[in-house]
């Protein structure tokens, strides 16, 4: 692994393979390491990135709010040193918000555009106030929060066919600081409508949905999807799909980027 400073932030970042960049950004209460799997499959073709984001894994936090634009912000000051000029942006859930912030700030530098698992439209008025009570469960118990939070974000079948992951998973999600928790719920709360990207950004991008994933339902989706040139594709599953269907996911990401990456 390998670290970067960032405005006196140590950044966390692995750098392995050679070819066009491609950028994988993980998602809330995740880390870098959830991407091991699909680097296996990219860096044998390309240069595959994975940050820790600011507040995640082994990065530093680096304020109160770590709003999307801070976190396009910091990706766009590690590229620039190390002296890359266009990405392929792959980022789950929170990773693809920040991923979409990437592209309207940076557009210039974006080589193509994948969002597993994320949405690009802001919370609703309902989910910004479920986020204001997490923040408050999370103030009095990040624990309790993190282990029912990391619950919900799998598919029934997967509880059975993959506990040992699903554990793992849970145990580098409480390793998440509780500044970094909080950061996070209040950046994505924040966050603006980025839907147009979808539709008028020049470069190719490619959506994956799972059927049976809660905190992004397909059907919400489809309706941004509709009318945009976008690859778009459906697996089954829930919200982690890296670990519910990671040869499908790294089946459909390396046919797109042999295309466009």
């Amino acid at each position: 692994m390998n670290t970067f400073t960032y405005k006196n932030t140590a950044i966390n970042y692995s750098d392995s393979g050679k070819g066009n960049t491609v950028l994988l950004i993980h998602g809330f209460l995740e880390d870098s390491s959830m991407w091991n799997d699909l680097t296996e499959h990219l860096d044998k073709r390309y240069r595959v990135i994975s940050v820790d984001l600011l507040g995640h894994g082994k990065s530093d936090c680096y304020g109160y709010v770590h709003t999307m634009e801070d976190q396009a912000d910091m990706l766009f000051a590690l590229i620039s040193e190390l002296r890359l000029r266009k990405v392929s942006l792959i980022g789950h859930s929170m990773g693809g918000y920040i991923a979409l912030a990437f592209a309207e700030l940076y557009p210039d530098n974006v080589r193509s555009l994948i969002l597993l698992n994320s949405s690009a439209q802001p919370d609703s008025d309902e989910r910004k106030i479920n986020r204001d009570r997490a923040i408050d469960v999370v103030k009095k118990n990040s624990n309790a929060f993190i282990r029912m939070a990391t619950q919900n974000l799998f598919d029934t079948e997967a509880h059975n066919l993959f506990p040992d992951k699903i554990k793992s998973f849970t145990q580098q999600a409480l390793k998440t600081p509780l500044q970094g928790i909080i950061a996070s719920l209040e950046g994505m709360k924040i966050r603006i409508d980025r839907e147009a990207l979808l539709h008028f950004s020049p470069y190719p991008k490619l959506i994956i949905a799972s059927e049976n994933d809660t905190i992004i339902p397909l059907g919400d989706i489809k309706n941004q999807v509709a009318g945009a040139e976008v690859t778009f594709e459906i697996i089954p599953g829930g919200h982690v799909s890296t670990i519910e269907q990671e040869p499908e996911i790294a089946t459909i990401i390396t046919s797109f980027l042999k295309k466009n990456g």
